[in-house]
C-alpha cells in the first residue's frame, strides 16, 4: 500500500511540475474565450473580415491574452501542424543565443567581431573593422553601406570581414543580413555547437517544440539571418516567453536581464514603406537586438513578407501571423485597427455564446483559394488520364509527366533525372501530398542543408506539398501548387494541349504569379518546353 501511495504521489508531483505560471503545459498553450480575458469576439471576427475582403495573403494567425490562446486560425492549405518559413524571425532566436553565451561567459557585448575568427581574417582590415563590437551585430548598426557576398562557393565569414565599414560601427542603423548570420558564427565558434543545437536543450525543448529545422549556410553555419521552420503555436511560445522575461514553468530560461536589454530600444530604425509618416511606420519606431519596436509600445520579430511575433505588453497580449504579404505595413494595420481595439479591459467580458460560435465558424472557413477556381468540362481529362508527356530534351531535367484523374483528384508523375516523383492535387481544391521535391521545376532538398529536430519521426522526413488543378479552358489545365514549409506562395504550371495528326501535342509554360515569394533553391525564370502525349 505505502508503494502505491509513493508511486501515485510522484504520478500527481510530476503532473503538477507540467504547469506553472498561467497554466502552461509544456507541449500546448492553454486555451481560453476572448471575453473570458476581456477581448470581444466581435472585433476579432472583423478582423477576419478584413483580411477577407482586403489584398493580403494571411496564412495564419494566433492572438493571446494573459498566456492564454483565444482565437487562432489557419488559411486552408496551411494548418496547425505544419511548419512555416520565418524568414528574418528568425535573427531574434540568433540574438537569444547570443543572450544565452553571454550568460555563460562566453563572450560579451563588447567583443571585438574580428576576434572570433583568426582563421578567416584577410590580409587587411580596416579600422571601422576593427573596432566592430558583438553589440553593433545586434543593432544592425555595423556601418558596411551594401551587405557583402554571400554565395554558394564563397567564405561568408571572410567576405564579412574584407567588406570595409563606411559609417563608424555603432553610429548608423542599416539593415544587414550577414550580421545576422555572422551572430549565429560567433555562437558556432564559443560553443562548439551549431546554434540549432545550442538552443535545441536551451529552448525548443523546454517549450515543447519538436520537429523544426533551420537551413545551413555551406560552411555547416546556420543562416542565422533567415531560414528557421516554426509552427505558429511554437512562434507563439516563444513570443509568451519573452513577455514573461524569459521564464517557462518556474524554469528561467533567458536571464530576465538580458530579455529587457534585448526589447528595449537601442538605435534609431526606419524601414517599411516611405509613403506614410515616420510616426505612424512601424519600422520607423526603433530597433532593439534583432527585434524591431512598434506603435503601441510594441516589439515584434519580423520577417519578410509578414511573418511576425507582436509583443504588446501594456495589453498583456500577443498576435503571431505568418502570410506573403506585400504589403506589411497594412497587415500591421489590421492589428492596431482591430485586435488592439478588440482589448476592452483586464476584467472579463460577459459570455457571448453565440457571437462565439459565429467566430469559431469564421476561424474553420478559413482558405487561400487556389486560382482558378472553376474548371470547365475537357474532353482531353480521359484522353490523357493513365498516359505519359513526354519532353524534348530540356535543361531543367524534366522528361515527362504522367496524368491519372480519378473523380476529382489528379496524380501526378513527374519524371526528371530519371527519378520520378508523385503528387496528388484536387480538382479546384487543395490536396496534400509528400514529396522529397521543394520546387516542381528543381531537384530534391537533401537534409545535409539543415540543422534538424531528432524529434523527426522518419529520419528523411518528406516535404509538405498542397496542390490543385483546374481546366481553365477545354485546351488547357492549370496546376497551382504549394510546398507549405518550404515557401511562402505558389507556383506551378500551364499544360496547353492541341491535337495535330492525331497527336496530341503539350507546351508546358511555368505558372507566375503577382507577389509570389518562393523559397529557397526554386527555380524563377521562364519556362516552356514542348512534349508529345505517349499512347
Amino acid at each position: 500500500m505505502k508503494r502505491i501511495l509513493r508511486f501515485s504521489l510522484i504520478l500527481i508531483l510530476n503532473y503538477c511540475m507540467l504547469y506553472s505560471l498561467s497554466g502552461q503545459v509544456t507541449g500546448k498553450l492553454p486555451r481560453s474565450t476572448p471575453e473570458a480575458e476581456g477581448v470581444s469576439s466581435k472585433d476579432i471576427i472583423d478582423f477576419l473580415n478584413a483580411i477577407d475582403t482586403g489584398k493580403i495573403e494571411i496564412h495564419s494567425f494566433i492572438f493571446m491574452r494573459h498566456g492564454k490562446i483565444i482565437a487562432e486560425g489557419w488559411w486552408n492549405p496551411y494548418g496547425p501542424d505544419l511548419k512555416h518559413l520565418m524568414y528574418s524571425a528568425s535573427k531574434t532566436f540568433a540574438a537569444t543565443g547570443v543572450g544565452l553565451a553571454i550568460a555563460e561567459n562566453k563572450l560579451s557585448l563588447s567583443d571585438k567581431v574580428v576576434s572570433f575568427f583568426p582563421a578567416s581574417l584577410p590580409d587587411t582590415l580596416s579600422e571601422f573593422m576593427k573596432m566592430m563590437t558583438v553589440k553593433d551585430l545586434l543593432t544592425m548598426s555595423v556601418g558596411q553601406d551594401a551587405e557583402p557576398r554571400r554565395g554558394q562557393n564563397d567564405d561568408w565569414i571572410r567576405s564579412f570581414l574584407e567588406k570595409a565599414p563606411v559609417y563608424k560601427p555603432g553610429t548608423t542603423f542599416k539593415y544587414n543580413n550577414t550580421a545576422s548570420f555572422i551572430l549565429s558564427a560567433i555562437v558556432q565558434q564559443v560553443t562548439n555547437q551549431s546554434l540549432f543545437d545550442y538552443l535545441l536543450p536551451r529552448i525548443f525543448q523546454p517549450l515543447g517544440i519538436r520537429g523544426i529545422d533551420w537551413d545551413l549556410n555551406p560552411q555547416g553555419i546556420n543562416l542565422g539571418l533567415m531560414g528557421l521552420r516554426l509552427r505558429t503555436e511554437d512562434m507563439a511560445k516563444f513570443g509568451q516567453l519573452l513577455l514573461q522575461n524569459g521564464e517557462w514553468n518556474g524554469r528561467q530560461l533567458i536571464p530576465k536581464e538580458w530579455v529587457k536589454e534585448a526589447t528595449t530600444f537601442k538605435i534609431k530604425s526606419q524601414g517599411g514603406t516611405d509613403k506614410i509618416p515616420p510616426e505612424i511606420n512601424d519600422w520607423y519606431q526603433g530597433y532593439c537586438y534583432q527585434m524591431w519596436r512598434g506603435k503601441n509600445n510594441s516589439v515584434r520579430l519580423d520577417g519578410m513578407a509578414g511573418q511576425f511575433v507582436i509583443l504588446v505588453p501594456d495589453k498583456d497580449a500577443i498576435v503571431v501571423l505568418t502570410a506573403n504579404a506585400s504589403d506589411t505595413q497594412k497587415e500591421m494595420d489590421l492589428v492596431w485597427t482591430y485586435l488592439l481595439s478588440a482589448i476592452k479591459g483586464s476584467k472579463p467580458l460577459p459570455a457571448d455564446p453565440e457571437i462565439n460560435t459565429e467566430l469559431q465558424r469564421k476561424l474553420a472557413s478559413l482558405s487561400v483559394r487556389p486560382a482558378p477556381m472553376k474548371s470547365v468540362v475537357s474532353t482531353f481529362t480521359s484522353r490523357i488520364s493513365g498516359k505519359s508527356v513526354e519532353f524534348q530534351s530540356n535543361n531543367y531535367g524534366i522528361q515527362a509527366l504522367g496524368f491519372k484523374f480519378n473523380n476529382d483528384i489528379c496524380e501526378l508523375a513527374i519524371k526528371r533525372d530519371n527519378i520520378t516523383y508523385y503528387i496528388k492535387a484536387g480538382q479546384d481544391i487543395w490536396k496534400y501530398s509528400g514529396t522529397n521535391l521543394s520546387s516542381l521545376f528543381s531537384g530534391p532538398r537533401t537534409n545535409v542543408s539543415k540543422s534538424i529536430d531528432a524529434n523527426y519521426g522518419i529520419i528523411q522526413p518528406t516535404i509538405k506539398l498542397a496542390a490543385s488543378y483546374s481546366w481553365t479552358d477545354k485546351n488547357t489545365l492549370e496546376l497551382t501548387a504549394r510546398f507549405v514549409e518550404e515557401s511562402l506562395g505558389s507556383e506551378g504550371f500551364i499544360c496547353r494541349f492541341t491535337e495535330e495528326g492525331g497527336a496530341i501535342n503539350v507546351i508546358l509554360e511555368r505558372k507566375t504569379g503577382r507577389g509570389i515569394r518562393m523559397g529557397p533553391g526554386v527555380q524563377t525564370t521562364p519556362i516552356v518546353l514542348n512534349g508529345k502525349v505517349i499512347e
